[in-house]
C-alpha cells in the first residue's frame, strides 16, 4: 500500500482546458440545493464554459466558490439524478446564489435491465474506455486538499495546486507525473506528537494514478469479475441521459478483502460517470492493514496501525466528445495506538481532488528534478484559511468546521514577524522558504527539506559582489518551535555563502553554523566544485557566531570570531581560481533529515544580525 509513507499531506486538483489568470471578472458565491426537499447537494458538478471550460464542485455543504472569467459565457449545475440547470454568467449575481436542481424520477425499466447482465454493463463500459476517455497525452491543472481528524478535532490540513500530466499509453510510475506549483498546510502540536514516527500520506499520487486512463480499478477487470457480485439497482438520469446504477460486491465465500460499491455508467455510450467503493465488511477479517516496509517500521515502533475502512469516489464530466475527471475523494479510517507515547486514535484522513483544467496541448513531460516529492507539500504555511490565496483558481470552499479549525488551529512552526523581506537582497528558492528583516536582522526560515550538497539547492538570498570583498553578519540558529534552543535533530544549517551562479554545475562556498547529524552545534567550512561537496566541521557550544568570508584575488578565507579570544580565527583557505569576478553574496540555509527520518519537517530559524558587505580596493 502506497498510502504510507513518512510524511503527511495532499490532496491534488485537476485541470481541463486551461483558465487565463487574468481574465478573472467575478467571484459568485452560493449553495446548490434539492428543490424539493431544500437540501444542499454536495459534489455537483459546475462547469464554466466560453473561450475555455474549467470545473469546480459543491462541499458537503452545497456550498461554493467559482471564479468566473470574463469570457466565461454560461455555466452549467449538474448532478446524477437531477435535472441540469445551465445559466448564462451575466446574470449571477456575486453573492447568495441559490441554485434549485429538480430531481429526475424514472423507474427501474425491467425489459432494458433484464437483457443485459449487469456484468456485462461494466464489461462494455471498461472496453469502451479508449473511446470516451482521452488517450494521447494531457496535462490537467488541479486543487487538492487534505484533512486528518478525530470525531472532534482536526490534527492537519493541507491544500495544493498541481499540475499532473498523463500519459494513458504508458505503464507503471511514467504513467503519470506529478510537479507541485503551490501548497499550504496547518498542523496542531498534537497531530506532530501523533505523526512524528509514522503517519499517512500519498494522496495526490493515489488520486492520480487510479484515473479510469491510466489504470482500470480491480472490479472492472474482467479477470477479476468471478470474485465479485453485480446487480443493476436502478436506471437514473445525468443531463438528460439514462444512467445505469450498478451496484457490486466481493462474494461471500472469498477469504480475502475485496471492494463494494456503485458504478455509474451511460446507458448509450457506455462511459463511466461515476464510481464510489469502499473495501467491503464481507471480507474484514481477512483486511491487511500493513505491507512491507510499513509493517516492519511499525513493528519496531510499536506501533498498532489497523485500517478500519478506506472509501473512494471518482466521477467524470463531460466536454465535447471526451470525458474526463471532475473531482475524486480519498477517505481512510484508522485506528492507531502507540502505547510508549500514550497514543490511542481513531483517525479519519480525507482527500479531495478537484479537476480544474484540462489541456491536451502542453505534453513535455515534467522533469524529474520539478516532479512533485511526497515531502514538500507544504510551501508556504496559511496565517488564515484566506480565499485570494489561490489567485485566479478554483478551488472547493471549506465546510464550516474546517475554517472554524484552521482560524483556531496553532501550527507547530508560527512564527509572527514584523514585515516583510527587505528589498535590497534578491531570493533563489523563494518557495522553499519564508524571508524577513527586522531592524538589522535578517531572519530565514525554511518551510520543507532542502539541502546544499553537490548539485543540491536550497534557499538563498543574495546580492551581486564584483571584486575582491570583506563579507560578516552574526549568525543564529534555533528552533522555530523554540526560540531558546538551537536545531537538534538532522542538518539544519545557516550561513554565509559565495556561489557562482554562471554555472551549470553548482560552484560554491558556505561559512555556517548549525546541526549536522546531532544536536551538538557546529560551524561548518562547505567547499563545492562542479557539484561536489567537500565538508569540515568544528565542534562548538553555541548557537551563535560572528562568521565572515573574504576574497583577495583567487584566495577566499573562512573566519570566526573567538569571544574569549576576542579575535577572528581563521578557520580554513581556498585557492578557488574557478570563481569569476562577479558573484552572489549570500545568506544561505538548508534543512535536511536523512534517509526516511520520521520527522521531516523543518524546524530551524535563522537569524542574520547586520549583514556587512565591503569592497575592498586594492
Amino acid at each position: 500500500m502506497k498510502l504510507l509513507r513518512t510524511v503527511l499531506l495532499f490532496l491534488v486538483v485537476i485541470s481541463q482546458f486551461g483558465f487565463d489568470a487574468h481574465c478573472q471578472e467575478k467571484t459568485i458565491r452560493g449553495k446548490v440545493v434539492d428543490a424539493e426537499t431544500k437540501e444542499p447537494l454536495p459534489g455537483v458538478h459546475i462547469l464554466g464554459f466560453g473561450k475555455s471550460t474549467y470545473g469546480n464542485t459543491t462541499n458537503d455543504e452545497g456550498d461554493f466558490i467559482l471564479q468566473v472569467s470574463k469570457v466565461t459565457d454560461s455555466i452549467r449545475f449538474s448532478f446524477i439524478g437531477f435535472k441540469s440547470q445551465t445559466l448564462l454568467s451575466s446574470n449571477l449575481t456575486v453573492h447568495d446564489v441559490t441554485i434549485r436542481l429538480q430531481p429526475y424520477a424514472t423507474p427501474l425499466r425491467e425489459i432494458t435491465v433484464k437483457a443485459v447482465p449487469a456484468s456485462q454493463i461494466v464489461k462494455a463500459a471498461a472496453e469502451a474506455i479508449p473511446q470516451n476517455y482521452e488517450q494521447q497525452p494531457f496535462q490537467i491543472r488541479g486543487f487538492y486538499r487534505e484533512q486528518i481528524k478525530n470525531d472532534t478535532t482536526y490534527y492537519a490540513i493541507a491544500e495544493a495546486i498541481f499540475e499532473s500530466q498523463f500519459f494513458p499509453k504508458v505503464k507503471g510510475e511514467e504513467a503519470v507525473l506529478l510537479r507541485l506549483v503551490q501548497g499550504r498546510r496547518s498542523e496542531t502540536v498534537k497531530s506532530s506528537r501523533i505523526f512524528e514516527d509514522y503517519h499517512p500520506s500519498g494522496g495526490p499520487n493515489y488520486l492520480t494514478e487510479n484515473q479510469l486512463e491510466v489504470k482500470l480499478p480491480p472490479f472492472m477487470v474482467e479477470a477479476n469479475f468471478a470474485d465479485y457480485e453485480y446487480a443493476v439497482d436502478s436506471i437514473t438520469s445525468y443531463d438528460g441521459r439514462d444512467v445505469y446504477v450498478i451496484t457490486f460486491d466481493q462474494k461471500a465465500t472469498l477469504k480475502e478483502n475485496l471492494w463494494k460499491g456503485k458504478i455509474f455508467i451511460e446507458a448509450d455510450s457506455k462511459a463511466i460517470l461515476e464510481i464510489v467503493s469502499a473495501l467491503s465488511p464481507r471480507g474484514e477479517e481477512y483486511r491487511k492493514h500493513l505491507s512491507g516496509k510499513d509493517k516492519v517500521v511499525a513493528g519496531l515502533l510499536g506501533i498498532d496501525f489497523k485500517l478500519l475502512n478506506k472509501k473512494t469516489r471518482y466521477s467524470y464530466h463531460k466536454t465535447g466528445d471526451k470525458w474526463s475527471l471532475h473531482d475524486a475523494t480519498l477517505q481512510l479510517d484508522i485506528d492507531f495506538k502507540q502505547p510508549r507515547k500514550q497514543i490511542d486514535e481513531r483517525i479519519n484522513l480525507t482527500a479531495e481532488l478537484l479537476s480544474i483544467s484540462q489541456d491536451a496541448k502542453n505534453t513535455t513531460p515534467i522533469t524529474r528534478g520539478e516532479q512533485w516529492q511526497k515531502n514538500q507539500l507544504v510551501l508556504n504555511l496559511p496565517g488564515e484559511f484566506d480565499e485570494g490565496f489561490w489567485g485566479a483558481d478554483n478551488f472547493i470552499k471549506p465546510e464550516t468546521s474546517l475554517t472554524s479549525a484552521v482560524a483556531s488551529m496553532k501550527t507547530t512552526n508560527e512564527k509572527t514577524l514584523s514585515t516583510g523581506l527587505t528589498a535590497e537582497w534578491q531570493f533563489f528558492q523563494q518557495n522553499l522558504a519564508k524571508a524577513y528583516s527586522k531592524d538589522s536582522t535578517v531572519i530565514l526560515k525554511p518551510y520543507v527539506e532542502s539541502r546544499w550538497k553537490d548539485n543540491l539547492r536550497a534557499p538563498l538570498l543574495w546580492k551581486w559582489q564584483e571584486g575582491d570583498f570583506d563579507f560578516s553578519a552574526k549568525v543564529k540558529v534555533a528552533k522555530a518551535t523554540d526560540e531558546g534552543s538551537p536545531p537538534d535533530k538532522g542538518f539544519q544549517v545557516g550561513g554565509l555563502m559565495l556561489r557562482n551562479a554562471n554555472s551549470e554545475l553548482e560552484n560554491y562556498i558556505l561559512l555556517g553554523l548549525g546541526c549536522m547529524g546531532n544536536e551538538k552545534m557546529k560551524i561548518i567550512s562547505q567547499t563545492n566544485i562542479q557539484g561536489n561537496s567537500a565538508i569540515h566541521v568544528k565542534k562548538v557550544e553555541v548557537d551563535n557566531f560572528n562568521l565572515r568570508v573574504t576574497r583577495v584575488g583567487s584566495k577566499i578565507s573562512l573566519f570566526f570570531f573567538d569571544v574569549a579570544a576576542k579575535q577572528w580565527e581563521l578557520l580554513r583557505s581556498y585557492v578557488r581560481a574557478d570563481m569569476p569576478s562577479r558573484i552572489q553574496l549570500g545568506l544561505a540555509g538548508f534543512s535536511y533529515f536523512p534517509g526516511d527520518a520520521p520527522n521531516r519537517k523543518p524546524d530551524l530559524l535563522i537569524y542574520f544580525d547586520t549583514p556587512k558587505i565591503v569592497a575592498l580596493v586594492k
